[in-house]
């Protein structure tokens, strides 16, 4: 009886592991999710432990907001918006419940399309650290690549957005004269890439470059790396290949 339960295990263990590789190799058979070379800007090398080998980059991405009052969320992120995401917006925004209303609603896990080098990161003047903007957000993945056709330029991928009634001034502290329905965009997922051991190598002499406040004016440091990264059939990344930059020989 216990031989046949660590049998029955072990197939358990075979048939999981299988499982994996067919739907990692499923998600790297197309890329409807799109194609982008990316720096340390949008990929920030995590530390790597001495205890283990193992390389992720974490994906930096950044939400065009017209004005502090925002609070990071976008305005296209509207109550009509929310409705067609298939949010319950049905209570008006004045109603005495709509504060423990609209705290109730969960998030919910749908499609985001992350623009490269576009319209939102020019107009943010370059400044901002990373140059992908979450510039709309879907529940079709095919809906949203028929409306953003560039897989250089647009990437599709999952993500998670919760809404939220404004209805206080962030600057002042005080009402507003009217409250209004919003969104944020809470995480695009993956957070964490995972870069196999076969391009790793090219990272494993760099350091952590940790997150330090620049003073005003001062330029961003140069990336030291850049990566390919592919959205594969799941719209899930992963790495194709990694390059050092020549500012990578100053960093070491």
């Amino acid at each position: 009886m216990k031989r046949a339960l660590v049998l029955a295990a072990a197939v358990v263990v075979l048939v999981a592991n299988a499982w994996v590789v067919v739907s990692t190799l499923r998600n790297r058979g197309d890329t409807p999710g799109g194609n982008v070379e990316l720096t340390e800007r949008e990929l920030r090398l995590l530390p790597i432990s001495d205890d283990s080998t193992a390389v992720f980059l974490e994906l930096r991405w950044e939400v065009a907001s017209n004005e502090p009052e925002d609070d990071g969320a976008p305005a296209w992120l509207n109550a009509v918006k929310l409705e067609e995401l298939g949010f319950d917006c049905r209570v008006p925004v004045d109603s005495p419940h709509a504060q423990d209303h609209y705290h109730s609603v969960p998030s919910a896990l749908l499609f985001v399309v992350l623009e490269f080098e576009g319209d939102a990161w020019k107009k943010s003047g370059g400044s901002r650290p990373s140059r992908l903007f979450v510039v709309d957000v879907g529940r079709d993945a095919r809906r949203l690549r028929t409306q953003y056709p560039d897989t250089a330029r647009h990437l599709i991928s999952r993500g998670v957005v919760r809404p939220f009634l404004k209805n206080r001034s962030r600057r002042e502290n005080r009402p507003l004269p009217q409250p209004r329905l919003s969104a944020r965009i809470e995480s695009v997922l993956p957070q964490l890439i995972f870069v196999p051991s076969s391009h790793s190598s090219v990272l494993q002499g760099l350091r952590h470059r940790p997150d330090s406040p620049r003073e005003k004016g001062e330029a961003a440091p140069p990336p030291r790396y850049s990566v390919t990264v592919s959205w594969g059939a799941h719209y899930e990344p992963w790495v194709r290949s990694v390059r050092l930059l020549p500012a990578a020989a100053e960093s070491k």
